[in-house]
């Protein structure tokens, strides 16, 4: 997907399709400080600025696997 970042905040269910992880592997990632923190947008909801999680994802290591013999 061809997407430039802006400042709009990503709800949960955003995240989980840019990033293709599960919602806990998500909150998992981020108590071990491995992914951006949400920021608190009301009582019950939650969001990421849409530049964190666009860098998070474009640090990802790429996999190469070895060509077929």
């Amino acid at each position: 997907m061809n997407h430039t970042p802006t400042n709009t905040m990503l709800r949960f269910g955003d995240v989980v399709e840019r990033t293709g992880l599960s919602r806990t592997t998500i909150w998992r990632k981020v108590r071990r400080g491995e992914f951006p923190a949400p920021i608190q947008l009301g009582v019950n909801s939650v969001g990421w600025p849409e530049q964190e999680v666009e860098d998070w994802r474009k640090s990802r290591p790429r996999v190469h696997y070895a060509p077929a013999t």
